[in-house]
Parts: structure tokens; C-alpha cells; sequence
């Protein structure tokens, strides 16, 4: 396939996917449908357009599999307009990447916009937003506590095992709140 033919080709894979997300995100047979194009077009010609998937278990319920859909997806078509915008080549693909990856940490984090920031988050499930959301609440309770930052952390301590159990992304939004035990 020619540069120009392959460059349409993902223009117009992105526009449909984005249509089909719209339309029917939470419909697990158009996702799969919709994944398994994706990965068969794009995995040997995008490098690393496959990495870091979720895994799709196919005894799990059709709403966690159309969630795994979901979070699939949005990486790919990502990856897709990345791709893109790296001039549809691979070479200079992974720098391109990991300078969209490093994102500034804010350090004067605030409990209630982080709990809006997760329950925005769609790439978590809602169990899991309910379960940091949870998380989150017992921290602020201990940071707003009149006692000595060495007792504070021995409080805070568990949360940081919690955290460190979590993706990437959240960790990196949540870990500057152990920062409140050195405030009044």
C-alpha cells in the first residue's frame, strides 16, 4: 500500500472510530468488532500500537468486556492520531509519546477537584472510582487532623501501599496529598 493510500487510511480509521465510539461505546459486540479491526490493520504497521492493552477475558460479564473495549480503544485511536501527528511514521513515535506522557504534577492538590477529577476519569470502572473516591475521603480526614506529621504519616502510610497498587496515572494525581501531612 502506498504512503498516501495508508495515511487516508488511518485519517478515515480514526473518523469511523470515533463515530462508532460515539454511537455505540457501550455496546460490547461493536467494540470487539471495532477492536479486532484495529489491532489486525495496525499492529505490524504502528510500533507499540498494541502495547499495554488490557486483556480481554472472554468468561468475564459483557459489560466488563465492553469496559476493556472501551479503555482499548481509546489508547488505540490515540496511538492512531499520534501516529498522525508524528507525520504517519514510526521513527521518532516513542519520543513523540513519551513527551505527551509527561504531564506537570500539580503539588497544591485539592481533595474535592481530585475526587471530580477521578469520577471524570473515563477509563476507570466505577467500582474503582468508588473505591478511591472512598480512599480519598479517609485521607482528607487524616490531613485535616490536628497531630504531629510523624503520627499523620504513620495514618497515611496504608494509602501509600493502596496507591502504589494503582495505574500510573492516578497514582501520580493522588500522591501529592501525602505532601498535606506537613500542613496545619
Amino acid at each position: 500500500m502506498e504512503k498516501k493510500d495508508f495515511c487516508r487510511r488511518v485519517d478515515e480509521d480514526i473518523d469511523r472510530s470515533r463515530e462508532t465510539w460515539d454511537a455505540y461505546s457501550y455496546d460490547e459486540e461493536k467494540m470487539s468488532i471495532l477492536f479486532r479491526y484495529l489491532v489486525n490493520t495496525y499492529k505490524d504497521q504502528i510500533d507499540g500500537f498494541c502495547d499495554g492493552l488490557r486483556v480481554i477475558q472472554p468468561y468475564e460479564i459483557p459489560a466488563l468486556q465492553a469496559e476493556a473495549y472501551r479503555e482499548n480503544i481509546k489508547k488505540m485511536v490515540g496511538r492512531l492520531e499520534g501516529f498522525r501527528r508524528n507525520g504517519y511514521q514510526n521513527d521518532g513515535l516513542l519520543e513523540y509519546y513519551l513527551d505527551l506522557e509527561h504531564n506537570e504534577i500539580s503539588m497544591d492538590v485539592d481533595f474535592t477537584e481530585l475526587r471530580l477529577d477521578i469520577g471524570m476519569m473515563e477509563t476507570i470502572s466505577k467500582y474503582e472510582k468508588d473505591e478511591i473516591i472512598e480512599k480519598l475521603g479517609e485521607m482528607e480526614e487524616i490531613c485535616s487532623k490536628v497531630l504531629f506529621k510523624r503520627k499523620k504519616w504513620d495514618l497515611m502510610r496504608e494509602y501509600l501501599v493502596w496507591l502504589s497498587g494503582k495505574d500510573v496515572e492516578i497514582a501520580l494525581k493522588i500522591l501529592p496529598i501525602f505532601f498535606k501531612i506537613n500542613k496545619k
